[in-house]
């Protein structure tokens, strides 16, 4: 073997390794499903959308069905029960602000 196929082969060996060390840390870093495109600008589209209420929707904490995709929703009238249809009002951050329709 000559100094060229060494130093080849410890290339070859170094680049593998390094595919190796990215997949094991890519597959044990927590990432359990894909990233979502969930952004403020796509729930800015929901405004004015009607939906209804999967869980019973207060100030600080609920869930609603809007376009057959859920959300974390919030309202500022009291308390919204489950099955309620609500209206989308505005965004806060991810989370829709809802009213009753």
């Amino acid at each position: 073997m000559s100094a060229i196929d060494v130093a080849l082969l410890g290339i070859i060996a170094a680049i593998v390794g390094g595919l190796i060390l990215w997949f094991i840390f890519y597959a044990f870093s927590g990432q359990t499903k894909p990233p979502s495109n969930l952004t403020e600008q796509t729930l800015k589209r929901l405004v004015g959308s009607t939906g209804r209420a999967t869980s019973d929707i207060a100030e600080s904490t609920g869930t609603v069905l809007v376009n057959s995709e859920e959300f974390s929703a919030k309202t500022s009238k009291g308390v919204l029960p489950r099955g309620t249809q609500v209206r989308v009002t505005e965004t806060d951050g991810l989370t829709l602000l809802v009213e009753k329709a």
